[in-house]
């Protein structure tokens, strides 16, 4: 009875030890790539027991290597029962997730092609990476997740260590040290007003962490910043549209508090009608020192947006114009509609003429000195030439020895990159 026991068990067994497991561990912010200079997909054991212990000796407070080791715990533990395999997936920057969860799915794609797993087991060192779960079960279902929780010392684990941590940390020092100091300048320095100040300055902050804005104008304010250089031929343009800008901020600010005697909306319209010209003078400089560097750095594929937004500049502020004149009763509704009309029309026609500088669409000569990028994030060369009949293009490597030559279908153009 035992034995016929045994014999009906067995075939589930047998089921069961057919069944292929991948382990995964993601690094989603690419700390991986930072630290070592490694791409994933990194499959196997030894290959990630090298990794690990290559990370853990790079930086030995790093977390993501000892997710790693619980993978490889994981392994040893299931290899008997299982077929199985293990991986580590990297992505890219903290700036850029769209890209790092696009790396993360093109690995693992990449890594079932040679391994056709039914299921994985998820191991991860916190929450930041637990955001490319859907992305996992895109290709197959999660039966286990494992958290790895790194065990402390009771001295670390100190009140005063955590304290100083978050000091020496960018990001909280930013929130202990930052807003107070600007709460205290602003009372120093505005008194009555302060109070006003700083629930707009919280509103504005409010407005920015809840659409999560803060990475857009952080990279914003970078490259603003990096136009300001003496080397540039538009440096007197850019440094003409600061001066109307700050112009427009204090002249704006002392016709909003002289017009007290007006309701709120008929001063708001005052004033951006008074410093119209001067905002318009700001950003038509501004783009055409952009303009300049556009053509100066050969990247002229961007020059077609550029003279968009130069005359968009113009035809926005008069119709902007217009409009308060409408609210104000000063143009009857006909004339108000017949121009936005035709202001349409006019941008519709404009953005065809500049859609020839558009270098996703066919293979031009626009594309030469455009970096070309793996979809992994490495920088491979540049283009030095194109062939408009066989719709390719050549680049040459980060060395300039090795010149590649590759088809239309093997690439794609992505933010003035040429992605393979």
């Amino acid at each position: 009875m035992k034995k016929a026991l045994q014999e009906k068990e067995s075939p589930i067994e047998k089921q069961s030890n057919q069944e292929r497991l991948l382990i995964l561990t993601v690094d989603r912010d690419n700390d991986i790539g930072k630290l070592l200079g490694v791409s994933g997909p990194i499959v196997g054991y030894d290959n990630n027991l090298k990794l690990a212990n290559n990370l853990i000796l790079k930086d030995p407070e790093e977390s993501d290597a000892n997710a790693i080791f619980a993978a490889l715990k994981k392994y040893s533990e299931l290899k008997k029962d299982y077929e199985i395999e293990i991986a580590t997936l990297t992505g890219h920057s903290k700036e850029n997730l769209f890209f790092a969860d696009k790396n993360i799915s093109l690995q693992l794609k990449s890594v079932l092609e040679t391994f056709p797993a039914s299921a994985f087991i998820f191991v991860t060192d916190g929450a930041e990476d637990d955001q490319v779960i859907p992305i996992l079960q895109n290709f197959g279902p999660i039966i286990s997740k494992e958290l790895v929780i790194v065990k402390q010392s009771k001295a670390i684990e100190s009140t005063f260590y955590m304290i100083k941590k978050a000091i020496n940390d960018p990001a909280f020092a930013r929130i202990i040290f930052g807003i107070p100091a600007i709460i205290l300048l602003l009372v120093f320095f505005f008194k009555g007003l302060a109070l006003r100040i700083i629930i707009l300055l919280l509103g504005l902050y409010l407005l920015v962490r809840g659409f999560n804005l803060e990475a857009k104008l952080i990279n914003f304010f970078k490259a603003l910043a990096s136009k300001f250089s003496l080397t540039r031929i538009s440096f007197p343009f850019y440094i003409a549209s600061l001066f109307f800008l700050i112009y427009v901020c204090i002249d704006g600010t002392n016709l909003f508090f002289a017009n007290s005697t007006f309701i709120m909306w008929q001063r708001i319209i005052f004033v951006i009608r008074a410093e119209l010209l001067y905002l318009v003078l700001c950003a038509g400089f501004y783009v055409l020192g952009n303009i300049i560097d556009i053509i100066y750095q050969r990247a002229l594929y961007k020059l077609g947006s550029a003279i968009f937004a130069l005359v968009a500049v113009f035809v926005f502020s008069g119709v902007l114009d217009l409009s308060f004149q409408f609210i104000l009763g000063e143009i009857e509704f006909n004339s108000f509609i017949v121009v936005i009309l035709f202001s349409s029309l006019f941008l519709f026609i404009l953005h065809l003429i500049t859609g020839i500088f558009d270098i996703t669409k066919d293979v031009t000569e626009l594309l030469i000195g455009l970096p070309v990028i793996s979809k992994y994030g490495v920088w491979l060369g540049e283009v030095i030439s194109v062939d408009k009949d066989k719709k390719t293009i050549s680049y040459k490597s980060r060395n300039g020895k090795v010149i590649t030559v590759i088809s239309q279908k093997h690439f794609f153009i992505q933010d003035g990159q040429v992605i393979i």
